[in-house]
């Protein structure tokens, strides 16, 4: 048996602690996103029909 009584008072409170802290809830496994970013509607696309490039 322990002699030190500030042992068993620490153990206990570490042993409550531990018995008394909410557990994390287990995350449901994400997938990777796959999709594919968001296209720009035709025409309207880098370089196209800005009128930077006509002469």
């Amino acid at each position: 048996m322990l002699q030190d009584p500030y042992a068993v008072m620490r153990a206990l409170l570490r042993a409550e602690a531990a018995r008394s802290t909410p557990k994390p809830r287990p995350r449901p496994h994400s997938q990777p996103d796959t999709r594919k970013p968001p296209q720009p509607p035709e025409g309207q696309g880098q370089g196209q029909g800005q009128g930077r490039d006509r002469g």
